[in-house]
């Protein structure tokens, strides 16, 4: 996952997780070849083993993603889904196919730990994959590598034209996973997986916690075992990712900068740049670095929150016949503060509220002038307020509803079954 374009690719979908064929997935970028082969990377302790452990492993549940880093044994932990099972057998796709079967412990927890000379071995060019794969009882693994031939080999509910998609040698891991997990997953074998890709790093690489700020410098700064001297770029870019026109003006949701390494204390060393973030609209960003020497692989991403000031002087804002407008008296709260919204706008039935996104039918938005978007109930009560931000500017419907843009100006109208069930007024002008 390695291509020039890598940076822009990774954060834009690094957000996205694909279930696919029965196994939790999350799909990097990738591209390279893979061929398939046999041996045996993978270290397994046995129970009862002790180990020495500095902080939590990572999780096969928890992360779709890794880093790991090169020449450092790696370990990654899971739970399996049925306490019946006492064995779990794991495969690590990484231009060659291995598996291991590991033992899962009385808590149903296991482990499984990759050595520095497999660690070291991981692609410059690939994300590998490694899968947790759990039997139906008791302990029979309906898809496996034959070690003679190197062939994967499956029981006969499996389809063969799966199975010849998995031996093919000219997949990327990332894709030869996918059709692995079809096979594991195949009606009948009650087999079930989880898969996450591992991205080989050649030093740590970490972000310090970002302060909420509104637009101008954002300072980006944190520890790395990358050398001093090296040069980083600092790539921020929206969370609300969306479908754009061709021609789009990203400069209100992307933004770019850069940083330095500097010498530390014991192999621990610092960077610290700016960004130049005084065009972006409200909301929440994603913040990756990455070493601009492309030989150099390592990798970080945070989050951090650009608010605008609220307006104090705003002006008249859109116009909006109000009086096209079939709403009741809206009661405003002016000491209700406003707070970023979690997600693009949803409409939901009343009581299916989960977080401050969700708004149930019947529901007013007027996002005033001032930048602020207040929410109404369908007597016109105010029940919060929100920064008018990329987030506020996406709204997931139900299915079956329609869409009226065309009344009362600047007023979106989203009526269900006959009813309305969202009011949405934009005061609040759209940046250019």
């Amino acid at each position: 996952m390695r291509p020039l374009f890598r940076r822009y690719i990774l954060l834009l979908l690094v957000v996205f997780l694909l279930v696919s064929a029965g196994c939790i997935t999350s799909r990097p970028s990738s591209q390279s070849t893979a061929a398939s082969g046999n041996a045996t990377p993978v270290a397994t302790p046995r129970a009862g083993d002790a180990t020495a452990t500095v902080s939590p492993a990572p999780t096969f549940s928890d992360h779709g993603s890794l880093n790991v880093l090169r020449g450092e044994p790696f370990t990654l932990t899971g739970t399996v889904p049925d306490r019946t099972m006492t064995e779990v057998q794991v495969w690590l796709l990484n231009g060659s196919v291995s598996t291991s079967l590991v033992p899962a412990l009385q808590d149903g927890s296991f482990s499984v730990t990759l050595d520095a000379g497999v660690t070291s071995a991981l692609s410059r060019n690939f994300s590998s994959a490694i899968i947790a794969q759990f039997p139906s009882p008791p302990n029979h693994f309906a898809v496996t590598l034959d070690p003679a031939t190197g062939q994967i080999t499956g029981s006969s509910v499996i389809p063969s034209r799966i199975l010849t998609e998995v031996n093919d040698k000219q997949y990327y891991p990332t894709t030869q996973e996918d059709f692995l997990a079809q096979a594991i997953d195949s009606p009948g074998t009650n087999n079930s997986c989880i898969i996450t890709f591992l991205n080989g790093v050649d030093a740590t690489l970490d972000i310090d916690p970002i302060s909420q700020g509104p637009p101008g410098i954002m300072t980006v700064s944190g520890n790395t075992s990358l050398p001093a001297g090296t040069s980083l770029s600092i790539d921020v870019s929206t969370v609300n990712t969306h479908p754009t026109p061709k021609n789009y003006d990203f400069s209100h949701e992307i933004a770019s900068g850069s940083a330095a390494v500097t010498a530390g204390t014991e192999g621990i060393n610092r960077y610290s740049g700016t960004v130049n973030t005084s065009l972006l609209n409200s909301g929440r960003y994603m913040v990756y670095i990455s070493p601009e020497n492309q030989a150099l692989q390592a990798d970080a991403m945070g989050y951090a929150d650009v608010i605008a000031p609220i307006s104090t002087q705003a002006g008249p804002g859109n116009y909006i016949n109000w009086s096209a407008l079939a709403l009741p008296t809206l009661a405003t709260n002016e000491t209700m503060a406003p707070v970023l919204l979690v997600g693009e706008w949803t409409i939901v039935p009343p009581g299916a509220s989960a977080q401050n996104n969700e708004v149930p039918y019947g529901s007013i938005i007027d996002c005033a002038p001032d930048g602020v978007c207040r929410v109404y109930d369908e007597n016109g009560v105010q029940y919060l307020a929100v920064y008018d931000s990329n987030e506020a500017h996406m709204m997931g419907v139900p299915n079956g509803a329609m869409i009226d843009s065309a009344a009362g100006g600047n007023v979106t109208i989203i009526s269900l079954n006959g009813s309305v069930i969202l009011t949405k007024i934009d005061e609040y002008p759209a940046r250019s």
